[in-house]
């Protein structure tokens, strides 16, 4: 993407082993996450997966200070004006409530692709994203329009996303009921619950998978004089260690 720097995409092991030990497949969790970003979201609340995941993506910039150098634009009269009125057009059907939330979103895509023509006039922009030779991304207009306007390259955010979902950090905030909420990992919990179809219903059903929720339904009253928040992320972190060790030695991973 011209005039932002992209880096490689790497899979945090944390992020692997939630994927893994809910059964669902990374580059599936991914592609969903992408296609649930939606920019309209930003004019409305409702409790749709595309509104969590829109503001996963504003987590992203609070916590790892993305978009904090906007990209300046090169664009005539005619075209600030056109893009002015567009984005007015989208924020007032946000708030036109004689539309249900889902017909906002799907009107106001409509309004993003056209704010996206604009802002991409000149730009060498490709809607696709490569994990590895073999498995890639398609970006939506929505998505590539928030990268354009926060001078983000997408691989950042992907990379971020996956940075900050953890089993430790997700438990330990569960079950102290404290810490900030973590709207990616409310897509995770949302995707677990069988959102998406793409959890892995064999291992959903499988023995290996039934010892780890019961590992986990013990671990609050193991821990419960722990009630630091780091503490106890600390802890489970290392119980989540022993866990996969001792799966390895009895050959069930």
């Amino acid at each position: 993407m011209e005039d932002m720097q992209s880096v490689p995409l790497v899979v945090p092991r944390n992020f692997k082993l939630i994927c893994e030990l809910f059964g669902i497949a990374v580059p599936a969790f991914i592609q969903l996450f992408l296609d649930h970003y939606s920019f309209m979201d930003q004019n409305f609340t409702d409790k749709s997966s595309y509104n969590l995941v829109t503001k996963g993506i504003r987590f992203i910039d609070d916590k790892l200070k993305l978009g904090t150098d906007p990209l300046p634009t090169k664009l005539d009269k005619g075209e600030k004006e056109r893009g002015t009125k567009l984005i007015q057009r989208q924020v007032k059907l946000g708030l036109n409530r004689n539309y249900s939330t889902t017909e906002r979103r799907n009107r106001g895509r409509v309004i993003t692709g056209q704010i996206y023509d604009i802002l991409s006039k000149g730009r060498k922009m490709k809607d696709i994203i490569y994990l590895d030779e073999n498995t890639c991304f398609k970006l939506s207009k929505d998505f590539l329009l928030t990268c354009i306007l926060n001078n983000t390259h997408p691989s950042h955010y992907i990379n971020g996303m996956m940075k900050l979902v953890s089993i430790p950090g997700y438990l330990a905030v569960l079950h102290l009921d404290e810490g900030e909420y973590n709207p990616i990992l409310g897509f995770v919990i949302r995707v677990h619950d069988g959102y998406g179809h793409i959890v892995d219903l064999e291992y959903r059903n499988s023995a290996r998978f039934k010892n780890f929720i019961m590992e986990i339904q013990e671990l609050n009253k193991r821990y419960f004089f722990y009630r630091g928040l780091e503490q106890r992320v600390a802890i489970y972190q290392r119980w989540l260690d022993d866990f996969l060790e001792n799966r390895v030695e009895d050959n069930t991973l």
